[in-house]
Protein backbone atom coordinates (compact mmCIF):
# COMPACT_ATOMS: atom_id res chain seq x y z
CA UNK A 1 0.00 0.00 0.00
CA UNK A 2 1.28 3.47 -0.81
CA UNK A 3 2.67 5.43 2.12
CA UNK A 4 1.51 8.99 2.87
CA UNK A 5 3.68 11.51 1.08
CA UNK A 6 6.24 13.13 3.35
CA UNK A 7 7.54 16.66 2.69
CA UNK A 8 10.73 16.67 0.65
CA UNK A 9 13.97 17.24 2.52
CA UNK A 10 15.45 20.70 2.11
CA UNK A 11 18.70 19.20 0.85
CA UNK A 12 16.92 17.25 -1.91
CA UNK A 13 15.46 19.80 -4.30
CA UNK A 14 15.36 17.40 -7.24
CA UNK A 15 14.65 13.89 -5.93
CA UNK A 16 15.36 10.89 -8.13
CA UNK A 17 12.80 8.29 -9.07
CA UNK A 18 14.39 5.95 -6.51
CA UNK A 19 14.06 8.47 -3.68
CA UNK A 20 10.47 9.24 -4.69
CA UNK A 21 9.70 5.53 -4.63
CA UNK A 22 11.10 5.26 -1.09
CA UNK A 23 8.86 8.08 0.10
CA UNK A 24 5.74 6.92 -1.71
CA UNK A 25 6.03 3.17 -1.14
CA UNK A 26 5.04 0.34 -3.45
CA UNK A 27 1.64 0.54 -5.17
CA UNK A 28 -0.96 -2.01 -4.19
CA UNK A 29 -1.14 -5.15 -6.38
CA UNK A 30 -3.65 -5.01 -9.20
CA UNK A 31 -3.76 -1.22 -9.54
CA UNK A 32 -1.98 -1.11 -12.88
CA UNK A 33 -4.27 -3.83 -14.26
CA UNK A 34 -7.31 -1.83 -13.16
CA UNK A 35 -5.95 1.33 -14.76
CA UNK A 36 -5.23 -0.42 -18.06
CA UNK A 37 -8.56 -2.26 -18.15
CA UNK A 38 -9.97 -1.87 -21.66
CA UNK A 39 -6.62 -0.93 -23.20
CA UNK A 40 -5.20 -3.56 -25.56
CA UNK A 41 -1.57 -4.60 -25.78
CA UNK A 42 -1.39 -3.37 -29.37
CA UNK A 43 -2.63 0.06 -28.30
CA UNK A 44 0.07 0.31 -25.64
CA UNK A 45 2.80 -0.76 -28.06
CA UNK A 46 1.59 1.56 -30.81
CA UNK A 47 1.51 4.52 -28.48
CA UNK A 48 4.92 3.79 -27.03
CA UNK A 49 6.43 3.31 -30.49
CA UNK A 50 6.00 7.02 -31.22
CA UNK A 51 8.87 8.15 -29.01
CA UNK A 52 12.17 6.94 -27.55
CA UNK A 53 12.14 5.55 -24.01
CA UNK A 54 14.95 7.89 -22.96
CA UNK A 55 12.81 10.92 -23.83
CA UNK A 56 9.87 9.57 -21.84
CA UNK A 57 12.11 9.05 -18.80
CA UNK A 58 13.49 12.58 -19.09
CA UNK A 59 10.03 14.06 -18.54
CA UNK A 60 8.98 11.50 -15.94
CA UNK A 61 11.95 12.28 -13.67
CA UNK A 62 11.35 16.02 -13.78
CA UNK A 63 7.57 16.19 -13.69
CA UNK A 64 7.01 13.58 -10.99
CA UNK A 65 9.46 15.40 -8.72
CA UNK A 66 7.49 18.61 -9.30
CA UNK A 67 4.17 16.88 -8.65
CA UNK A 68 5.47 15.35 -5.43
CA UNK A 69 6.83 18.67 -4.14
CA UNK A 70 3.59 20.48 -4.98
CA UNK A 71 1.36 17.93 -3.25
CA UNK A 72 3.63 17.72 -0.20
CA UNK A 73 3.36 21.44 0.47
CA UNK A 74 -0.23 21.94 -0.70
CA UNK A 75 -2.94 23.16 1.62
CA UNK A 76 -6.26 21.37 1.95
CA UNK A 77 -7.81 23.85 -0.48
CA UNK A 78 -5.13 23.27 -3.10
CA UNK A 79 -5.39 19.51 -2.76
CA UNK A 80 -9.12 19.88 -3.37
CA UNK A 81 -8.31 21.54 -6.68
CA UNK A 82 -6.02 18.60 -7.50
CA UNK A 83 -8.90 16.13 -7.63
CA UNK A 84 -7.87 13.25 -9.89
CA UNK A 85 -4.39 13.14 -8.36
CA UNK A 86 -3.42 11.06 -5.34
CA UNK A 87 -0.30 9.75 -3.59
CA UNK A 88 -1.35 6.28 -4.75
CA UNK A 89 -1.47 7.42 -8.39
CA UNK A 90 1.97 9.03 -8.11
CA UNK A 91 3.35 5.91 -6.39
CA UNK A 92 2.09 3.82 -9.32
CA UNK A 93 3.50 6.25 -11.88
CA UNK A 94 6.93 6.30 -10.20
CA UNK A 95 6.93 2.49 -9.94
CA UNK A 96 6.20 2.15 -13.67
CA UNK A 97 8.84 4.77 -14.49
CA UNK A 98 11.43 2.75 -12.57
CA UNK A 99 10.32 -0.41 -14.40
CA UNK A 100 10.85 1.39 -17.73
CA UNK A 101 14.26 2.59 -16.57
CA UNK A 102 15.32 -0.97 -15.74
CA UNK A 103 14.05 -2.28 -19.08
CA UNK A 104 15.95 0.39 -20.99
CA UNK A 105 19.17 -0.33 -19.08
CA UNK A 106 18.83 -4.06 -19.78
CA UNK A 107 18.11 -3.43 -23.46
CA UNK A 108 21.08 -1.11 -23.91
CA UNK A 109 23.37 -3.42 -21.95
CA UNK A 110 22.38 -6.34 -24.17
CA UNK A 111 23.06 -4.24 -27.26
CA UNK A 112 26.50 -3.26 -25.98
CA UNK A 113 27.32 -6.88 -25.17
CA UNK A 114 26.19 -7.94 -28.64
CA UNK A 115 28.41 -5.29 -30.25
CA UNK A 116 31.35 -6.35 -28.09
CA UNK A 117 30.80 -10.00 -28.95
CA UNK A 118 30.58 -9.16 -32.65
CA UNK A 119 33.84 -7.20 -32.46
CA UNK A 120 35.53 -10.11 -30.70
CA UNK A 121 34.42 -12.72 -33.25
CA UNK A 122 35.36 -10.45 -36.15
CA UNK A 123 38.82 -9.91 -34.68
CA UNK A 124 39.24 -13.66 -34.17
CA UNK A 125 38.25 -14.31 -37.77
CA UNK A 126 40.70 -11.72 -39.08
CA UNK A 127 43.48 -13.31 -37.05
CA UNK A 128 42.64 -16.80 -38.35
CA UNK A 129 42.50 -15.52 -41.91
CA UNK A 130 45.90 -13.86 -41.63
CA UNK A 131 47.55 -16.93 -40.11
CA UNK A 132 45.88 -19.31 -42.56
CA UNK A 133 46.93 -17.23 -45.56
CA UNK A 134 50.57 -17.18 -44.44
CA UNK A 135 50.48 -20.93 -43.82
CA UNK A 136 48.91 -21.60 -47.22
CA UNK A 137 51.59 -19.57 -49.02
CA UNK A 138 54.29 -21.40 -47.10
CA UNK A 139 52.73 -24.79 -47.89
CA UNK A 140 52.60 -23.88 -51.56
CA UNK A 141 56.36 -23.24 -51.61
CA UNK A 142 57.10 -26.45 -49.69
CA UNK A 143 54.94 -28.60 -51.98
CA UNK A 144 56.26 -26.83 -55.07
CA UNK A 145 59.76 -27.89 -54.06
CA UNK A 146 58.59 -31.45 -53.45
CA UNK A 147 56.57 -31.67 -56.70
CA UNK A 148 59.53 -30.78 -58.89
CA UNK A 149 59.51 -29.00 -62.22
CA UNK A 150 57.12 -31.28 -64.09
CA UNK A 151 54.27 -29.50 -65.84
CA UNK A 152 51.57 -31.87 -64.65
CA UNK A 153 52.76 -31.66 -61.03
CA UNK A 154 52.83 -27.84 -61.17
CA UNK A 155 49.30 -27.68 -62.62
CA UNK A 156 48.03 -30.06 -59.94
CA UNK A 157 49.56 -27.88 -57.24
CA UNK A 158 48.06 -24.70 -58.72
CA UNK A 159 44.66 -26.38 -58.75
CA UNK A 160 45.01 -27.46 -55.13
CA UNK A 161 46.02 -24.07 -53.73
CA UNK A 162 42.86 -22.39 -55.06
CA UNK A 163 42.05 -18.79 -53.99
CA UNK A 164 41.64 -16.81 -50.79
CA UNK A 165 38.58 -14.79 -51.84
CA UNK A 166 36.73 -15.78 -48.67
CA UNK A 167 37.32 -17.92 -45.56
CA UNK A 168 35.66 -20.92 -47.16
CA UNK A 169 37.87 -20.82 -50.24
CA UNK A 170 41.00 -20.42 -48.14
CA UNK A 171 40.03 -23.35 -45.92
CA UNK A 172 39.43 -25.54 -48.99
CA UNK A 173 42.85 -24.62 -50.32
CA UNK A 174 44.51 -25.65 -47.06
CA UNK A 175 42.63 -28.94 -47.03
CA UNK A 176 43.56 -29.70 -50.64
CA UNK A 177 47.22 -28.88 -50.02
CA UNK A 178 47.20 -31.20 -47.01
CA UNK A 179 45.74 -34.00 -49.18
CA UNK A 180 48.43 -33.42 -51.80
CA UNK A 181 51.11 -33.52 -49.11
CA UNK A 182 49.78 -36.89 -47.89
CA UNK A 183 50.09 -38.25 -51.41
CA UNK A 184 53.69 -37.09 -51.63
CA UNK A 185 54.53 -38.64 -48.26
CA UNK A 186 53.11 -41.95 -49.46
CA UNK A 187 56.08 -42.15 -51.85
CA UNK A 188 58.70 -43.79 -49.63
CA UNK A 189 61.38 -44.03 -52.31
CA UNK A 190 62.59 -42.19 -55.37
CA UNK A 191 63.30 -38.54 -56.20
CA UNK A 192 59.98 -37.31 -54.76
CA UNK A 193 60.71 -38.88 -51.36
CA UNK A 194 64.17 -37.30 -51.38
CA UNK A 195 62.74 -33.86 -52.17
CA UNK A 196 60.12 -34.28 -49.40
CA UNK A 197 62.88 -34.90 -46.90
CA UNK A 198 64.86 -31.90 -48.15
CA UNK A 199 61.82 -29.65 -47.86
CA UNK A 200 60.97 -31.09 -44.41
CA UNK A 201 57.53 -32.21 -45.50
CA UNK A 202 56.25 -34.60 -42.82
CA UNK A 203 53.02 -35.86 -41.28
CA UNK A 204 53.01 -33.20 -38.53
CA UNK A 205 53.10 -30.43 -41.11
CA UNK A 206 50.23 -31.97 -43.09
CA UNK A 207 48.13 -32.23 -39.91
CA UNK A 208 48.91 -28.62 -39.14
CA UNK A 209 47.44 -27.61 -42.49
CA UNK A 210 44.30 -29.63 -41.78
CA UNK A 211 43.91 -28.13 -38.31
CA UNK A 212 44.31 -24.59 -39.66
CA UNK A 213 41.53 -25.26 -42.18
CA UNK A 214 39.18 -26.49 -39.42
CA UNK A 215 39.92 -23.51 -37.16
CA UNK A 216 39.31 -21.06 -39.98
CA UNK A 217 36.00 -22.71 -40.88
CA UNK A 218 34.84 -22.57 -37.26
CA UNK A 219 35.86 -18.94 -36.87
CA UNK A 220 33.88 -18.05 -39.99
CA UNK A 221 30.80 -19.86 -38.69
CA UNK A 222 31.03 -18.10 -35.33
CA UNK A 223 31.35 -14.68 -36.94
CA UNK A 224 28.41 -15.33 -39.24
CA UNK A 225 26.15 -16.73 -36.51
CA UNK A 226 23.19 -14.52 -35.57
CA UNK A 227 23.25 -13.35 -31.94
CA UNK A 228 20.85 -14.96 -29.50
CA UNK A 229 17.56 -13.16 -28.97
CA UNK A 230 17.67 -10.37 -26.41
CA UNK A 231 15.63 -10.74 -23.24
CA UNK A 232 14.30 -7.19 -23.57
CA UNK A 233 12.85 -6.50 -27.03
CA UNK A 234 11.83 -3.23 -28.63
CA UNK A 235 8.22 -4.35 -28.19
CA UNK A 236 8.75 -4.64 -24.44
CA UNK A 237 10.07 -1.10 -24.33
CA UNK A 238 7.24 0.25 -26.50
CA UNK A 239 4.65 -1.34 -24.20
CA UNK A 240 6.32 0.14 -21.11
CA UNK A 241 6.49 3.54 -22.85
CA UNK A 242 2.77 3.33 -23.60
CA UNK A 243 1.91 2.61 -19.95
CA UNK A 244 4.05 5.49 -18.71
CA UNK A 245 2.58 7.91 -21.23
CA UNK A 246 -0.94 7.06 -20.04
CA UNK A 247 0.03 7.72 -16.42
CA UNK A 248 1.92 10.91 -17.28
CA UNK A 249 -1.00 12.22 -19.29
CA UNK A 250 -3.42 11.64 -16.42
CA UNK A 251 -1.24 13.53 -13.97
CA UNK A 252 -0.49 16.36 -16.43
CA UNK A 253 -4.22 16.84 -17.07
CA UNK A 254 -5.06 17.06 -13.37
CA UNK A 255 -2.42 19.72 -12.76
CA UNK A 256 -3.55 21.60 -15.86
CA UNK A 257 -7.13 21.85 -14.59
CA UNK A 258 -5.93 22.75 -11.10
CA UNK A 259 -3.77 25.53 -12.53
CA UNK A 260 -6.82 26.97 -14.29
CA UNK A 261 -8.47 27.29 -10.87
CA UNK A 262 -5.37 28.37 -8.94
CA UNK A 263 -2.37 29.72 -10.88
CA UNK A 264 -0.08 29.06 -7.90
CA UNK A 265 -0.43 25.35 -8.65
CA UNK A 266 2.23 24.62 -11.27
CA UNK A 267 1.48 23.28 -14.71
CA UNK A 268 3.40 20.12 -15.57
CA UNK A 269 4.69 20.97 -19.04
CA UNK A 270 6.28 18.06 -20.97
CA UNK A 271 9.41 18.99 -22.89
CA UNK A 272 11.05 15.80 -24.16
CA UNK A 273 7.63 14.30 -24.97
CA UNK A 274 6.12 17.63 -25.96
CA UNK A 275 5.05 16.65 -29.46
CA UNK A 276 2.78 13.92 -28.07
CA UNK A 277 0.93 16.33 -25.80
CA UNK A 278 0.81 19.68 -27.63
CA UNK A 279 -2.32 21.41 -28.83
CA UNK A 280 -3.79 24.91 -28.89
CA UNK A 281 -5.48 25.66 -25.59
CA UNK A 282 -9.14 26.43 -25.23
CA UNK A 283 -9.97 30.05 -24.72
CA UNK A 284 -11.36 30.51 -21.27
CA UNK A 285 -14.76 32.12 -21.11
CA UNK A 286 -13.41 34.70 -18.69
CA UNK A 287 -10.81 35.80 -21.23
CA UNK A 288 -13.41 36.49 -23.94
CA UNK A 289 -15.46 39.64 -23.24
CA UNK A 290 -19.14 38.86 -23.20
CA UNK A 291 -18.62 35.10 -23.40
CA UNK A 292 -19.75 33.39 -26.59
CA UNK A 293 -21.93 36.30 -27.61
CA UNK A 294 -19.09 38.76 -27.16
CA UNK A 295 -16.81 36.59 -29.22
CA UNK A 296 -19.38 36.38 -31.99
CA UNK A 297 -19.86 40.15 -31.91
CA UNK A 298 -16.15 40.79 -32.04
CA UNK A 299 -15.82 38.48 -35.00
CA UNK A 300 -18.58 40.27 -36.87
CA UNK A 301 -17.48 43.82 -36.18
CA UNK A 302 -13.70 43.78 -36.36
CA UNK A 303 -11.10 42.50 -38.79
CA UNK A 304 -8.45 39.97 -37.85
CA UNK A 305 -5.38 41.50 -36.27
CA UNK A 306 -7.06 44.91 -35.79
CA UNK A 307 -5.85 45.11 -32.18
CA UNK A 308 -9.28 46.17 -30.90
CA UNK A 309 -10.18 45.53 -27.27
CA UNK A 310 -12.88 43.07 -28.31
CA UNK A 311 -10.45 40.75 -30.14
CA UNK A 312 -9.78 37.25 -28.75
CA UNK A 313 -6.39 36.72 -27.06
CA UNK A 314 -3.81 34.67 -28.96
CA UNK A 315 -3.68 30.93 -28.42
CA UNK A 316 -1.34 29.64 -25.76
CA UNK A 317 0.52 26.38 -26.00
CA UNK A 318 -1.01 23.69 -23.87
CA UNK A 319 0.55 20.32 -22.95
CA UNK A 320 -2.69 18.47 -23.73
CA UNK A 321 -3.94 17.31 -27.08
CA UNK A 322 -7.61 17.12 -26.15
CA UNK A 323 -9.94 17.11 -23.18
CA UNK A 324 -11.74 13.85 -23.72
CA UNK A 325 -9.32 11.27 -25.12
CA UNK A 326 -5.77 10.04 -24.67
CA UNK A 327 -3.11 11.28 -27.04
Amino acid sequence: MAKPISPPEETDNDPTLESLAERLGKPEPGIIEALLDGTTESQLVERGRQIASSRVLTDLRRLYATAHACWSGASKEKREKLRGFSPELLALAVDQALALERLLEAHESAGQKKDAARATTDAALRERLSRALLLRDQAYEVLRGVAGSGKEAREELAQAVGTAEDPGALARGLTQLAALGKRYLAQKKGPLAVRAKLMRLDQDYVERLEEAAKELTQAAKTAAARPAGQKVTSGDLDRADGINLILLEQIVRVFERANEQDPTIPRLVPIATRRLFSRSTRKKASETPGGAAGAAGAAGSGSAGSGSAGGAPPDEEDPLEGDDAPV
